[in-house]
């Protein structure tokens, strides 16, 4: 085989593997035995920590919603609400349900960043489980109430909530479909062992387990969760515990959160170094296949076509008829009224999207552009509060 066919298979391998042999195997290996969670009911006392910016408009229905959790539950409990630098009334609104019970206002003065914010809040809380969430969800009745039961397990070190998200057309149907295959791999990782980091939206840890986040981390939701698997608890998935929310309506702002989030994967790998050696990170094999992984494909896929190229014959040039092929149905799937009719074109769309994001994402990367600031996508519906709107 020429030296261009090899690298042509090289690449192809890398693909394949990503996308199909990973989730395989895990189907493999939890058919051939899993670790189930001893779940049951667990006295114990929670802080919700609340990182937000400038979030007026939603900050008032989340500290209801929590604060009826916390009366629902009957234990010990606070929100802690930092408001991160925010221009606008999210402080003074915060300050109002502070007055009257539950909740602790942290107003910084500067924006850190949401990592740095969490940080602070996760500094502040007093009690002994960590519940994370956003400013834009809602959350079922009984979702603290879930994610606490795991803890009745000594070796379960966090908890993921489950994240349903609200139907949406075209190439936002597709991401739709990346978020289901994304739930089930960590479903399959959490059943065998432990997934690499959780939902930020909803998740849960030990208090003496959180490892302080360093200012500028784009994916606080990774970097702690892998020090809690590298302490030797697990990290588990409880789907139980719901979490709704929508898709942006505007694609661009879709492909610019997963630009910052692959961003983040390249930068958390300079930042936990012992995550890339097997002997130290328990989680290693789905780290590299699942999250670093990812990261390769968009060059594979430009090594497949310069070695289809390079073969100059007719293998090489069905090889390459083939991938336009693909690439310009794909490209036709982003046109919203094909990709609305024709929900394959709308997934090649959204695959050919999420690998141009981690192309871009290596280059905000390795530019130093990934800085601190975490930018909003403002929503003009308001967030679903049913799992009948969602997929």
């Amino acid at each position: 085989m020429p030296i261009a066919g090899m690298i042509f298979v090289a690449c192809f391998a890398v693909v394949a593997y990503v996308y199909v042999g990973y989730p395989l195997w895990l189907a493999f290996r939890a058919k051939l035995g899993t670790r189930p969670v001893r779940r049951g009911p667990h006295q114990t006392s929670i802080s919700i920590v609340l990182a937000g910016k400038n979030e007026e408009r939603n900050l008032e229905r989340r500290l209801d919603e929590f604060r009826d959790h916390i009366r629902r539950l009957g234990v010990p409990g606070e929100v802690i609400f930092v408001s991160d630098g925010s221009t606008d009334r999210s402080a003074e609104v915060a300050k109002a349900f502070e007055a009257a019970g539950l909740v602790r206002v942290i107003d910084l003065a500067e924006s850190v960043g949401k990592s740095a914010a969490v940080t602070v809040g996760c500094h502040e809380a007093k009690h002994d489980i960590l519940i994370f969430a956003d400013c834009r969800q809602t959350w079922a009745d009984d979702a603290i109430e879930r994610l606490i039961e795991n803890f009745a397990d000594p070796d379960v070190g966090a908890v993921s909530g489950d994240l349903a998200l609200e139907s949406a057309p075209g190439v936002m149907a597709g991401v739709g479909l990346y978020w289901k295959l994304e739930k089930w791999l960590r479903k399959k990782e959490s059943a065998i062992g432990s997934q690499v980091g959780v939902t930020g939206s909803i998740a849960a840890c030990r208090r003496e387990l959180f490892t302080p986040i360093p200012q500028g981390t784009l994916l606080d939701d990774i970097y702690w969760p892998m020090h809690v698997a590298m302490q030797g608890k697990r990290v588990v998935h409880d789907e139980r515990a719901r979490a709704f929310d929508r898709l942006p309506e505007n694609p661009r702002d879709e492909f610019r959160r997963k630009v910052r989030t692959l961003a983040g994967n390249f930068q958390l790998a300079a930042r936990i170094p012992a995550s890339l050696l097997p002997w130290r990170n328990p989680v290693w094999m789905a780290w590299m296949s699942r999250k670093l992984g990812r990261l390769f494909v968009p060059w594979a896929m430009l090594g497949m076509l310069g070695a289809s190229i390079a073969l100059q014959n007719p293998a090489g040039y069905g090889l390459i008829g083939a991938q336009v092929l693909g690439y310009a149905l794909g490209l036709l799937g982003l046109v919203p009224a094909i990709g609305q009719r024709m929900k394959l074109l709308g997934a090649g769309a959204s695959f050919l999207v999420l690998n141009a994001a981690a192309f871009l994402g290596f280059w905000v990367w390795i530019l130093g552009r990934a800085d601190r600031a975490w930018t909003q996508v403002r929503y003009q519906r308001p967030v679903p509060a049913e799992a009948a709107s969602v997929q």
